[in-house]
């Protein structure tokens, strides 16, 4: 029993002297102040609910749609860039399009659908698309779509009246 009372003050001195350097050689301030950090960190972490990410708190709304409009135009969506997107419309509704280098102002037309606009439901929400025709006679056609989570009635619109 005497060997294990040794071997065991041993080993406390041992420990303490380990401590005791130990403790001399780190900067308690500068250990102080990386701990706060961490703990904010942590803090914060959690009160947000990154720390948990299969159960944060909050919820996410409905998965976006789909950016490409689905829509299937007389010609490329009304642009004033050159690229394909209805950038050249006021949300459904046709309003200017370059064709051959000059920007021409457009109007609904009525080929295809009495109205010249249509819904379709695409992503959780619906797509209203409008067939186009640009300039004075016109001499282009093109198309414009907005998203929406409802389908907008367009009462201004029936009978392909033009509101340009």
């Amino acid at each position: 029993m005497a060997d294990n009372e040794e071997k065991k003050s041993g080993l406390d001195q041992a420990t303490r002297l380990v401590s005791e350097n130990f403790a001399r050689s780190i900067n308690r301030r500068g250990f102080l102040k990386r701990a706060s950090q961490a703990a904010f960190a942590g803090v914060l972490a959690l009160a947000t609910g990154h720390a948990l990410a299969g159960r944060a708190g909050a919820t996410r709304g409905p998965k976006p749609p789909d950016p490409t409009p689905q829509c299937s135009p007389p010609g490329p969506y009304c642009n004033l860039n050159g690229v394909n997107e209805p950038n050249g419309c006021h949300g459904a509704h046709c309003f200017q399009h370059r064709y051959n280098g000059q920007v021409l102002q457009c109007h609904t037309v009525t080929y295809w659908y009495q109205a010249g606009c249509w819904t379709t439901a695409s992503g959780g929400g619906y797509w209203t698309c409008c067939d186009c025709g640009c300039g004075t006679p016109e001499v282009t056609t093109c198309g414009c779509a907005q998203f929406s989570t409802a389908p907008q009635p367009q009462p201004d619109r029936v009978g392909g009246n033009k509101l340009n």
